[in-house]
């Protein structure tokens, strides 16, 4: 099924429009994923350790780190607009691709399955 040039036009610039916004809010998403990261370090470290001290240490990390991450929530936008990018990629795809025929195969007999699927393997592979 072929896509009006109107709709095709609509579709790219919406898709600009949220590669601006993964852009824009990459720093926010880097900054999640640090203080995330931070967090689940300092939260395993505190579980683990038995001295006062060194829960006390880990417990203000782990403060730090969820901080961090929540000082850093745009970052889920981004992830949004990520994810609608990359869900319109997969849906676009599949309007140029008939689904009848990504599962045929064409073989000539049923006692070279293995073959057929060697050679396959074979063409596509280079």
């Amino acid at each position: 099924m072929k896509q009006s040039k109107g709709k095709q036009a609509l579709m790219i610039l919406a898709g600009i429009a949220l590669l601006a916004v993964v852009i824009g809010t990459l720093p926010h998403m880097i900054g999640l994923g640090l203080g995330g990261l931070l967090a689940f370090y300092a939260i395993s470290k505190f579980v683990r350790s038995t001295k006062v001290i060194a829960k006390i240490g880990f417990g203000l990390l782990a403060a730090v780190g969820i901080g961090l991450a929540l000082s850093n929530i745009w970052a889920v936008f981004g992830i949004a607009a990520a994810l609608a990018l990359y869900i319109g990629y997969m849906r676009m795809k599949m309007e140029r691709v008939n689904p009848n025929d990504l599962f045929s195969r064409r073989r000539r007999s049923n006692a070279s399955h293995f073959e057929a699927d060697w050679k396959d393997i074979d063409q596509k592979r280079f």
